[in-house]
């Protein structure tokens, strides 16, 4: 299949539905667009389970929606009106794309909670993601509501029915394992969430009755592809940052608050445009920043001529204290008084090795079938700074008790 062909038929949700499963073989590196990364998305997360047409399209309206192509959505649900559900809303991890968020993984829960009017609002929170109050309509983020406002709603509450995927029902849907435990919200619309998001569903009463069940084939094997550019190739800016770090872990400083001693250009900048993070932690290591609160413009080279960037604590009475060269931006270390010893080229590159750590969490614990989120977090790192991946130097032991956080252990720091 040529990359004009390949546009042409992923362009078309109804020819791509016309094709069925069998088309997808030795396809090209790229091409496809947002019809391919939807397609993706969808066999991906079926994993090989059989549904039949009018399903799969509500699992490539589902690919889309959670890509943000809500164009491609609505030309999926006018080429298949008989779909039995559709996603109204979702804020998932894509499929081949490392973020920083959404990631549930570990502790974590959406709750729904209701005011006396009958409104209501998903209260999202986990140990990796600060608390989100998300508007279950549309998905977008609201503000906390004041207290007393809005009361979580009890466990047992009687809501409207039926749902999608209702075990009383005969609709032969297939359930991802992980979505076992539905939220229901009234009016046909339900909520679920795993480690990878959180989507709002509703049922298509028009394709209710429908035999959704008959002739189901398997529309493929996940093999996880996203079209766009890896986050490792473009530049940091303020909104990534705080993706990964969050807007209290992060601060964007004035060039009068910068150490009057750093003359380095690229520190400079980064720290006035993007910003640095002031707070990072990951298994039994953290991180604070020692250029905040407006104590930097001061501060003077030690007597080794470096400038004190942050203090890592990896263990209990295990200290790192990361410096900076002022004329040349290379990042140093001193751990447990002995160094300074190489420990990342410029504090950029120190920068983006902490945010990979947090923008491979969820892949790492919660990949995809096919997904190798291990694997590829390390391959990032080592394309970043060769140091933080070779092992038996200072470098490569302080980064690998780091990196073990995501390589190693759980969400739970074991």
């Amino acid at each position: 299949m040529t990359r004009d062909d390949l546009d042409t038929l992923f362009a078309s949700p109804a020819a791509l539905l016309d094709a069925g499963p069998e088309f997808p073989r030795d396809l090209p590196a790229t091409g496809g667009g947002a019809g391919r990364e939807a397609w993706a998305q969808a066999v991906t997360i079926l994993d090989g389970a059989e549904v039949s047409r009018a399903e799969f399209a509500s699992w490539l309206h589902f690919g889309a929606k959670a890509l943000g192509h809500d164009a491609y959505a609505d030309l999926v649900a006018k080429a298949e009106p008989g779909m039995p559900w559709r996603t109204v809303w979702a804020w998932w991890r894509p499929v081949g794309a490392y973020r920083a968020g959404p990631n549930l993984s570990g502790d974590a829960n959406v709750e729904v909670h209701e005011a006396p009017d009958g409104r209501l609002l998903l209260k999202v929170w986990s140990q990796w993601t600060r608390e989100h109050w998300l508007d279950p309509a549309t998905g977008e983020r609201v503000p906390a509501p004041a207290d007393g406002e809005f009361t979580e709603r009890p466990y047992d509450a009687v809501v409207e029915g039926p749902v999608p995927f209702d075990p009383d029902e005969d609709h032969g849907l297939h359930q991802p394992y992980t979505w076992e435990e539905p939220a229901p919200l009234g009016g046909g619309r339900v909520m679920f969430f795993e480690p990878r998001g959180v989507v709002v569903l509703e049922r298509n009463d028009a394709a209710a009755d429908g035999p959704t069940a008959s002739e189901t084939v398997s529309w493929g094997e996940g093999v996880p592809w996203f079209a766009g550019p890896t986050a490792a190739e473009v530049p940091l800016d303020a909104a990534r940052l705080e993706e990964a770090f969050g807007t209290d872990g992060t601060v964007l400083l004035t060039r009068d608050q910068l150490p009057a001693a750093l003359t380095h250009e690229p520190t400079r900048e980064l720290a006035v445009t993007a910003g640095l993070p002031t707070w990072f932690a990951a298994g039994v290591a953290s991180f604070t920043l020692a250029w905040r609160d407006g104590k930097a413009h001061g501060l003077e080279p030690d007597e080794n001529g470096l400038l004190h960037l942050g203090t890592f604590e990896l263990a209990y009475g295990d200290t790192g204290r990361v410096l900076v060269h002022p004329v040349t931006g290379a990042v140093s270390m001193v751990r447990n008084g002995q160094g300074p010893f190489p420990f990342a080229r410029d504090t950029e590159t120190f920068v983006r090795l902490l945010e990979a750590v947090y923008r491979f969490m969820s892949a790492c614990w919660n990949s995809y079938p096919g997904e190798y989120g291990k694997r590829d977090f390390l391959s990032e790192a080592a394309a970043l700074e060769p140091l933080s991946v070779n092992e038996g130097t200072p470098a490569g032991d302080v980064w690998g008790h780091l990196f073990a956080a995501v390589v190693e252990l759980s969400p739970w720091g074991f």
